[in-house]
């Protein structure tokens, strides 16, 4: 029988970070997440995307 579960993607993503926020900051993540439909996840690496992007 065939293996069930999700198809691979072409670009896995399998590194991790952890980070510590203030309470203020991680306040405004939330906001600024659910104010646009996304993930803290999302906001993260769009913001790591865009400060790459112009170094």
């Amino acid at each position: 029988m065939a293996k069930m579960g999700r198809p691979k993607k072409d670009e896995t993503k399998n590194n991790s970070i952890g980070i510590r926020l203030s309470d203020e900051c991680y306040a405004r993540l939330i906001q600024y997440a659910t104010e646009h439909g996304l993930t803290i996840t999302q906001v993260v690496q769009m913001a790591l995307e865009k400060l790459l992007q112009e170094a």
